[in-house]
């Protein structure tokens, strides 16, 4: 067999899957875990800047004028961009934004409202017998029933119910909430000096006081991938009722797969 078949069957062996939020605390360590992962193929990120790596695997699309001025901020996504993403079997939608660096009407935008006209979109991509999987990166905290004090709380829950809800025999969604999320070394070199220590005085002390409370970005990206990936159902078969994964179950399944070889071997 030639290079190129092998290199050619190789691909076809592994899935394709999008990520979004790539050069955020959470997306940049689940773009690691895809990155290293034998069961991707290709990574696509959809993003308004590059992300800081560069990869074999790696395919950028950004949603920045020329091709899309508009962004993420649209009430129907292109038909260009849903053409250049045919193939790909699930996206890691990690996307979004603190509520204390926006007001409350972007807060909702960003969060909520790009989440659901891409999920909407994407649900095309998949069939019956291939569903397409979207992974949603929630948070601990969010409450479906929308009663919750924060508005971080309240809104990821309130999306977190909506793509439940959207669920058919071609469209597969799942939502994860990470606890305190530790940035990996590579990824603290792109925050303040301030927030760089923050985050590493924090991760001392949780890590060591309530550990479950805590997750490496790179774990979270390690169970993600898992997810994303489809293989054997893992991670699918701990979700709620509700459709969503919490902490500590992220954590064991990420410790599973590094033990196993898996997702991140």
């Amino acid at each position: 067999m030639s290079a190129a078949k092998i290199a050619e069957h190789a691909a076809s062996a592994g899935e394709r899957i999008i990520i979004t939020g790539a050069t955020g605390n959470a997306g940049s360590g689940i773009l690691t875990a895809a990155l290293a992962s034998p069961l991707i193929s290709g990574v696509t990120v959809i993003s308004r800047k590059p992300p800081y790596i560069t990869h074999p695997k790696l395919t950028t699309i950004l949603l920045a004028p020329p091709d899309y001025p508009e962004g993420f901020d649209v009430k129907e996504v292109p038909p260009s961009l849903l053409e250049r993403l045919k193939g790909h079997s699930a996206v890691i939608w990690a996307l979004g934004i603190s509520q204390t660096q926006v007001n409350q009407q972007d807060y909702i935008k960003i969060t909520h409202d790009y989440t659901d006209t891409f999920a909407r979109a994407f649900s095309s991509l998949g069939t019956s017998s291939n569903p397409f999987r979207f992974v949603f990166v929630s948070g601990e905290g969010a409450d479906q029933n929308e009663k919750g004090r924060a508005l971080f709380s309240r809104i990821k829950g309130r999306t977190e119910k909506e793509l439940k809800a959207m669920e058919t025999d071609s469209f597969r969604t799942i939502s994860v909430r990470p606890g305190g999320i530790l940035p990996m070394p590579e990824h603290r070199q792109y925050m303040s000096t301030l927030l760089s220590v923050t985050w590493r005085v924090a991760g001392a002390i949780f890590n060591t006081v309530y550990p479950k409370a805590v997750i490496e970005s790179v774990d979270l990206g390690v169970a993600c991938v898992e997810i994303a990936a489809g293989k054997n159902g893992k991670g699918w078969d701990k979700r709620t009722e509700q459709g969503w994964v919490p902490n500590p179950v992220l954590k064991e399944l990420a410790e599973e797969l590094k033990r196993a070889g898996g997702a991140r071997a």
